[in-house]
């Protein structure tokens, strides 16, 4: 039996692995490198396999208990293919005491004796990093009980879904921890339209119902967390057929797509699976899913709602389940997580729980009926069925131990049972293990890049003061690099360069490609209907098919090429910087580099840092035919008169077929019509795109000299303030004396900082 050894920080994306108390070879498989856990501890059993030609190993684990779950599901899933694994945690302090230690430097730091640490810019980065918003996407197809399902995760009714259908408009609910909602309603074009204080079911039905309102936002209490650990946003979206426009599916794709980093809860309805307008969705999802590893995986929590309308010996939770993983599987989806709820049940339990005054005798008699059901029938223990972490798992039991005394209508244990409870605790986890171990490394990289700039500032300033031989060819040395800075000829050469960048050639080849992919997805929707023929009625539906498509694909186009955008702009940003850090660099063209003390990068690197910025239808044509519509009953001629009346073997009445002229409509010439139209659309699309990044592309450019004019001024403020170190030892006795204490500072600062996301094991006494 091999002994495998493994320690990861998930702050630092740092892993150890030994086999045998050895370090595995540069050229392993199990040589991860920097990757998050998440993305190769599924392959972890056949790496450890391969690697050893063994398949019985013991596994020591340093770790999050979060990541060291991961292990176990692995290990488990192992199990079953003959790789046998005994997995040993050996806990490490969490994620709230990182921040903890954060704070705690944060405040140290903003009252420390360094000035150009206590900026503006390092403040809102702190905040923003502390502060920062995780969005939760909430998709769902009509009728499938979305808006029930935001209700019971707020626990109040504030999200109109009687009327499911009329919710048109996006809402974004943030997490401010304060009862009473406020609301503020905007139009399509982001200009405020009204705002809302204390925002009750009948606001929001009213702000819904509005149809100049496009976005609302929501600021108010989501219970299950707190906003102090992370801000989270819940989006409801529209349903796919169901925008007023398209940026609102356009939000939806961007968010379900690979680079977004956002929750995504993805809601079904049991009993109505296979409907189509959720098949593009589902595509972008099942795409999504393929890359990234488990993470991808985890983001996406598929709810599925409605079960407690079965009813016992009629329907089965489990078979219910079973379609929805083989629908799910059939879309390249596989190992969902599932996780089956009774929403509305949810809702009315814990509006009896927190608010009873509030409820009526008729509606606590039915919330207390639902309670019965959900705890006497086992079937509809619904937390049982869904993908649930072992530290869950045991989170609800310990909550179940606790509340449960034997009373069939107890209505903590029923709520444990709507399968509530299980979403609230898997959201919380997945914060936990990426958003806020991500948020933790963002701000220490912040703290560290300003550090290490101060602390070469202060390194320079004692260096230059003992080089007192040196002080002349120093005072020289920043004159000419002054002269270079100031240069108009070195500041119009690096105009040029930087007016020479374009985005717009790449734009235009990745738009093709995104609009070859949509026709070709066009395409495909209309085979097998192009030589068929239509009533009016069977037109119509023809065409709603097509419009809800064609809305679709052009929010997922739109989506597509605003991420072009994005990422041609990123691109061109590192390349600005980098021509910019080249201009800083070749200040010292010319000189001996050996005789240099400093180098002027060194001393703005953090202003400029690459990593943070980095972070930065229809007209038809018509014909006629004759078609059979149906019968009418009529006299039969041979039986009329007195003679008729004997013909008794002939019948009285006869049936005969009807005939009318109607019009019939061929959907090839509707498809026609659509391509055509569909064509000049995204023609104006891309167009629209193209101008978009243009006018991006100036912005940046504009932004980016006006940083580096600000730059450049700080680099002659501190040329200026080192000049000042060449001057004799005694009369700048007192400078060199609080330089030095603030270099201590900043080398004890520094080591607090570095060793915040150094892992420490936990010691039980």
């Amino acid at each position: 039996m091999a002994k495998v050894f493994i320690k990861y920080n998930p702050y630092k994306l740092e892993t150890l692995i030994l086999i045998d108390d050895n370090k595995v070879a540069e050229n392993s498989i199990l040589n991860v490198g920097s990757k998050r856990l998440q993305e190769w501890v599924e392959q972890l059993p056949v790496f450890l396999q391969e690697e050893c030609n063994e398949e019985n190993f013991e596994l020591t684990f340093v770790g999050t208990l979060m990541d060291f779950e991961d292990i176990q599901e692995a290990v488990k899933k192992a199990s079953e293919t003959g790789i046998q694994i005994d997995p040993i945690h050996l806990p490490i302090k969490e994620v709230a005491h990182m921040e903890f230690a954060i704070e705690e430097v944060f405040n140290e730091i903003i009252n420390g004796p360094i000035e150009e640490l206590k900026t503006k810019d390092l403040q809102d980065a702190f905040n923003k990093a502390l502060n920062d918003e995780f969005e939760i996407t909430v998709v769902a197809t009509m009728s499938a009980g979305k808006s029930t399902l935001i209700n019971s995760l707020l626990q109040r009714k504030i999200m109109p879904s009687s009327q499911e259908a009329c919710t048109a408009t996006i809402s974004r609910i943030k997490d401010t921890d304060d009862e009473e909602f406020f609301a503020i309603a905007y139009d399509d074009q982001g200009n405020k339209i009204t705002s809302v204080t204390d925002v009750q079911l009948e606001s929001m039905a009213k702000l819904n119902a509005d149809e100049t309102v496009s976005t609302i936002c929501l600021e108010g209490n989501i219970p299950f967390t707190s906003s102090d650990e992370m801000s989270l946003v819940l989006i409801d979206t529209p349903g796919p057929n169901n925008s007023r426009d398209e940026s609102h599916l356009k939000t939806t794709f961007k968010n379900l797509d690979e680079s977004s980093k956002a929750l995504v809860l993805y809601i079904l309805n049991a009993t109505q699976l296979g409907v189509n307008d959720d098949s593009k969705l589902l595509d972008a999802v099942a795409n999504s899913m393929k890359v990234g590893g488990k993470q991808s995986k985890d983001r996406y929590l598929f709810v599925v709602n409605k079960l407690d309308q079965f009813r016992k010996g009629d329907d089965n939770v489990e078979v219910s389940l079973a379609k929805v993983r083989k629908y799910l599987a059939d879309r390249g989806i596989h190992e969902p997580n599932l996780f089956p709820t009774a929403a509305l049940s949810a809702l009315d339990i814990r509006g009896l729980l927190n608010n009873p005054s509030d409820i009526d005798e008729d509606l606590e008699d039915e919330i207390l009926m639902t309670a019965r059901k959900l705890n006497r029938n086992n079937q509809l223990h619904l937390e049982k069925y869904a993908t649930l972490t072992p530290s869950i798992k045991r989170k609800l039991q310990e909550l179940y131990n606790q509340v449960d005394d034997g009373d069939i209508g107890n209505l903590s244990t029923a709520l444990i049972h709507s399968g509530i409870p299980a979403v609230e605790e898997t959201i919380k986890l997945y914060v936990e293990k990426y958003a806020r171990t991500a948020k933790i490394k963002n701000v220490v990289d912040t703290f560290q890049k300003k550090l290490e700039s101060s602390k070469a500032f202060e390194v320079t300033k004692n260096l230059i003061a003992e080089s007192t031989e040196r002080h002349e060819q120093i005072k020289n040395q920043i004159k000419q690099i002054k002269e270079k800075l100031n240069s108009g000829e070195e500041a119009e050469q690096f105009k040029k360069k930087i007016d020479a960048l374009d985005v717009l050639p790449q734009v235009k080849k990745e738009s093709k490609k995104l609009l070859n992919e949509q026709q070709q997805s066009i395409d495909e929707f209309l085979t097998g209907t192009i030589n068929e023929e239509f009533t009016h009625a069977e037109a119509d539906t023809f065409i709603n098919n097509l419009t809800n498509y064609s809305k679709q694909a052009n929010a997922k186009l739109s989506a597509g090429l605003e991420k072009i955008i994005n990422e041609q702009l990123v691109e061109t940003a590192m390349k600005l910087l980098n021509e910019y850090k080249d201009k800083i660099v070749k200040l010292i063209d010319g000189m001996n580099r050996e005789d240099l003390i400093f180098e002027p990068f060194e001393l703005i690197a953090a202003e400029i840092d690459l990593n943070s910025e980095r972070n930065r239808i229809i007209d038809t044509a018509t014909f006629t035919e004759r078609v059979k519509v149906g019968t009418e009953t009529y006299r039969n001629p041979e039986r009329e008169g007195f003679f008729g009346k004997l013909k008794f073997w002939k019948k009285k009445e006869l049936t005969r077929d009807v005939y009318e002229e109607i019009e019939k409509i061929k959907a090839q010439v509707i498809a026609d019509e659509f391509v055509t139209l569909l064509e000049e659309h995204t023609r104006k699309l891309v167009k629209e795109t193209e101008n978009e990044a243009k006018e991006k592309m100036k912005l940046l450019k504009f932004d980016y000299h006006r940083k580096f004019e600000q730059v450049d001024q700080i680099l002659r403020d501190k040329l200026n303030e080192l000049g000042i170190y060449t001057a004799d030892a005694e009369s700048i006795q007192q400078l060199i004396q609080e330089s030095k204490e603030k270099l201590a500072w900043l080398e004890r600062i520094e080591q607090k900082v570095n060793n915040i996301i150094e892992i420490e094991e936990v010691v039980y006494s």
